[in-house]
């Protein structure tokens, strides 16, 4: 049988919902959540709080609590790898410096320990394009962005870069006037982060700021 992947994040958000329920009313189920280190979120918009579950659950078409314990485990035929990539389309990984992440981490621990279980060492939370803003990020100062803005004659013929990269703030800024969302560029581009966005934005928002001075 080959299982179909999921189509829409409105189908993806469908999912989260089903694995809050099955999680609740399974038993086998609960036992295994420990074992997950792909956890993605989504805000529950009448309540406020977060909403987790795994890529294995949520990445494939009409999931169900047979299915994942079935094809998830080591022997089984869903795979982590088609379901994170199908998922980046709408999610994306926040700063783990960020307040966000702290507040997903905590939100995580505390779904577990409704089961008795903590996250493992190594699980890890995307969220929902939609919740992933820059206004999430711990940024208080506008030097600590800049910062993040090389000029290195050795690299792209010293045009400001963010550092340590050779990804150039103009190829950001044109990738965003040409519609790429920030969750698309940190899903591309691996080694970016939120704040790297957020520091091409300033530069270039403080490169328009010199002043014109015309002559008669």
């Amino acid at each position: 049988m080959v299982s179909k992947m999921v189509t829409s994040l409105d189908e993806v958000i469908d999912n989260i919902d089903k694995y809050q329920k099955t999680v609740r009313d399974n038993d086998e189920m609960r036992r295994r959540v420990a074992m997950v280190w792909s956890w993605y979120a989504v805000k529950d918009q009448v309540s406020g709080r977060w909403k987790f579950a795994p890529s294995k659950f949520i990445g494939y078409h009409d999931p169900s609590a047979k299915r994942y314990l079935t094809e998830s485990g080591v022997e089984g035929d869903f795979d982590g790898r088609i379901t994170e990539r199908i998922l980046s389309q709408w999610f994306a990984t926040p700063d783990p410096n960020s307040k966000l992440a702290s507040e997903l981490a905590e939100a995580l621990r505390s779904f577990l320990a409704g089961f008795g279980k903590a996250p493992g060492a190594r699980a890890r939370i995307s969220v929902s394009a939609e919740n992933l803003t820059f206004t999430t990020q711990p940024i208080s100062d506008s030097n600590d962005l800049l910062a993040r803005i090389s000029f290195d004659p050795k690299i792209c013929g010293g045009r400001p870069c963010i550092r340590g990269t050779r990804m150039r703030v103009a190829d950001l800024i044109e990738a965003l006037a040409h519609g790429a969302s920030q969750q698309q560029l940190l899903a591309d581009f691996d080694y970016l982060t939120a704040e790297d966005i957020a520091a091409a934005l300033l530069y270039a928002a403080r490169a328009t700021e010199h002043r014109i001075v015309r002559t008669a």
